[in-house]
């Protein structure tokens, strides 16, 4: 071995960090207020707004990262904004949907951002509303995947904070078959998020940010959305308990998406009900989530024979019978 090759060893491909997780930023927002977020991907590829479930933080998207190769590949950037009170961001009683909405649009508009798509998951629903409402000419596509609408008399979820906040795990658990079991980590990696989403200040903090939302959730209908032309996607098991389909129902009634035959043609809903599943299709079904951000409903995420691919809609039903999936060939 020569010199020059003893000195210099064996070249490795690795020679940065690898992530832990979305890294929180840190911006004051137009109007004045601090606020944190995280940005995820390259700057030219399609910007995806995220919005997490009801006392969820910004790194609460980490657990939909087991698809971080796959998201990559689409070439999709993910900004989320933490909300009012939870994890690090400081409660702030003047701060609500509207506030919250106006503080996005403006990190979206320090980032440089002019158009999104806005995929909001259970209790991101109300909020992502809210936003969309304030700039409906700025919306990419809407996603909603089991999301909260708003309140119904005697059907659909009831919040109680002290609850939450006594056992934040409890919130978070799935029942025994639920499929997000088969990814790895996932069930060490909630616990954690939900104790950052409401002791990341400290454990003796009272549940701020969590009471005010549930109080939000709780007596706040949803605006009018009829003004929103962008594409829509819904995702839902019609198993769902927490947030059953009457909620589906209550956001095509708020973005005047009737029936088929009574809706204005040029306007494109996609309604993805998946049969015998509960409140976890935002996980089981995040890939094909991703792939209607990128192809806008035009392709199916579809796996045989160990092998993930993308698919025409039209051949869904032949390529299942002929022992296809959905999904990622990892499931």
């Amino acid at each position: 071995m020569d010199t020059l090759t003893a000195l210099n060893g064996i070249q490795v491909r690795n020679s940065g960090f690898d992530p832990l997780g979305p890294a929180v930023r840190t911006v004051a927002a137009a109007s004045g207020r601090t606020v944190n977020y995280i940005d995820d991907g390259d700057p030219g590829a399609v910007p995806l707004l995220f919005l997490g479930g009801a006392g969820t933080t910004v790194r609460a998207f980490r657990l939909l990262e087991f698809t971080r190769s796959f998201r990559q590949e689409l070439g999709i950037r993910v900004v989320s904004v933490e909300r009012n009170g939870l994890g690090q961001s400081e409660f702030d009683p003047a701060v609500g949907f509207a506030e919250y909405a106006e503080d996005v649009w403006s990190v979206l508009d320090n980032l440089d951002i002019s158009t999104v798509s806005v995929i909001a998951i259970s209790g991101g629903g109300p909020y992502a509303a809210r936003l969309i409402a304030a700039r409906p000419d700025r919306i990419r596509s809407l996603h909603l995947a089991c999301a909260f609408a708003e309140p119904i008399e005697g059907a659909g979820p009831h919040f109680d904070a002290a609850t939450v906040a006594a056992d934040p795990v409890a919130w978070w658990r799935f029942p025994a078959e639920s499929s997000v079991h088969a990814i790895p980590g996932f069930d060490d990696s909630v616990i954690e998020e939900a104790t950052r989403g409401l002791f990341a200040k400290g454990r003796d903090r009272a549940p701020e940010g969590l009471q005010q939302a549930f109080q939000l959730y709780a007596t706040t209908p949803l605006p009018d959305l009829s003004a929103v032309r962008a594409p829509v996607f819904l995702y839902w098991g019609n198993t769902d308990e927490l947030v059953p389909l009457t909620q589906l129902d209550r956001w095509k009634a708020a973005l005047d998406l009737g029936s088929t035959s009574a809706r204005d043609p040029e306007r494109t809903l996609v309604e993805r009900v998946y049969p015998d599943e509960g409140h976890d299709v935002q996980y089981r079904h995040w890939d094909q989530i991703l792939v209607d951000v990128a192809y806008m409903g035009t392709r199916i995420v579809a796996s045989r024979a160990g092998r993930t691919l993308l698919i025409d809609p039209a051949h869904e039903e032949q390529f299942l019978a002929a022992g296809g999936a959905l999904g990622l060939a990892a499931w």
